[in-house]
């Protein structure tokens, strides 16, 4: 059983646009979710969902991604769920996004894995991102098949590993809280990288010029997420015994 979970925080009308388009690629994967929590984390912004297949779940209170994955997670577990799948509300899934992720998990001795992560738009600055790996992962080389880290948007954990390793809640934004997840997983057990398994995420850029002032906030926004990062581990963007490239910058978009 698979169950893709996806925090989100609904602020504007392009949030919104970017939920329902995701959904429609999650409503189009060749293999069917068992079950997809919408974790609506106390959004601003009053909406309605027209799909049926989804669980939407409606918080209260603010808490932030961490938290609401994590109520995720315990539905998930409720429903003794084998793979626990998360994305992000402004990507787009692969059709094939959800049986490749689960295929390697069933195949493989890797306790979670990561996808392939491109840029959905076509400004400068969306290619930037390919070739820097913002939201690719981190490979760990020379074999490239497995991963230091992967942003959450692009990410499965078998059952067994979600049990011991919980995303840390005292992270209040999107930022640091799932390298902070990966390198204690990573105590333990290994992160994988299914190249087959693609989606696209849309940074919002509407074109180089206007789209700057976003770009520059987004590696604010993650700079800000280092001191907590810092706070619980010693060792955090280098280790000398491992060699660390990201991900995009060495396969070529398809």
């Amino acid at each position: 059983m698979s169950i893709l979970i996806i925090p989100c925080l609904i602020r504007t009308k392009w949030d919104i646009n970017c939920l329902q388009r995701l959904l429609i690629s999650v409503q189009n994967q060749s293999k069917p979710f068992d079950k997809v929590y919408v974790i609506e984390d106390a959004s601003p912004f009053s909406y309605t969902l027209p799909f049926n297949f989804i669980e939407h779940i409606r918080l209260s209170l603010n808490g932030g991604p961490a938290r609401a994955r994590n109520i995720g997670i315990d539905k998930a577990l409720e429903q003794n769920a084998q793979y626990l799948l998360f994305t992000d509300h402004d990507c787009i899934l692969d059709k094939q996004w959800n049986e490749q992720m689960t295929l390697f998990l069933s195949q493989t001795n890797f306790g979670a894995v990561g996808g392939m992560t491109y840029s959905w738009g076509e400004t400068l600055l969306d290619y930037y991102h390919d070739i820097n790996g913002t939201l690719s992962g981190k490979w760990l080389l020379p074999d490239k098949k497995e991963l230091w880290y992967m942003p959450s948007l692009n990410f499965g954990m078998k059952a067994e590993v979600v049990n011991q390793f919980r995303f840390d809640e005292k992270f209040p934004t999107a930022a640091g809280e799932d390298v902070d997840l990966c390198l204690r997983l990573r105590s333990k057990y290994k992160i994988g990288f299914c190249v087959k398994a693609k989606l696209w995420h849309d940074y919002g850029y509407k074109n180089s010029l206007s789209g700057f002032k976003r770009f520059v906030k987004l590696f604010m926004k993650y700079k800000s997420s280092s001191a907590t990062l810092y706070e619980g581990h010693t060792v955090l963007l280098w280790d000398s015994s491992e060699s660390i490239y990201s991900g995009n910058a060495y396969v070529t978009n398809i």
